[in-house]
């Protein structure tokens, strides 16, 4: 799968006390990144596996904008449809 995407993963391993990589790959990142998307699907009492890329999607929007205006949404709209 990161073949496809052409992704390099970054492996870190916090049982050897490996927590940041390369001065900026910080596990605190992934465990609070981890902590909000389960938050996020939990507040839809989960979701069904066809419909998953649209929740993510709704998601990375969310996450990159601080405070989304009504054009920034119906534009993601248009983009999921």
């Amino acid at each position: 799968m990161t073949q496809d995407m052409k992704v390099e993963p970054k492996i870190l391993n916090a049982s050897h006390g490996r927590r940041v990589k390369e001065g900026v790959f910080h596990i605190q990142n992934v465990n609070a990144y981890h902590s909000r998307l389960h938050l996020w699907i939990n507040t839809f009492r989960g979701v069904a596996t066809k419909y998953l890329p649209n929740y993510l999607g709704w998601f990375r929007f969310f996450e990159a904008h601080d405070n989304p205006n009504e054009n920034s949404i119906l534009a993601m709209q248009t983009q999921l449809t």
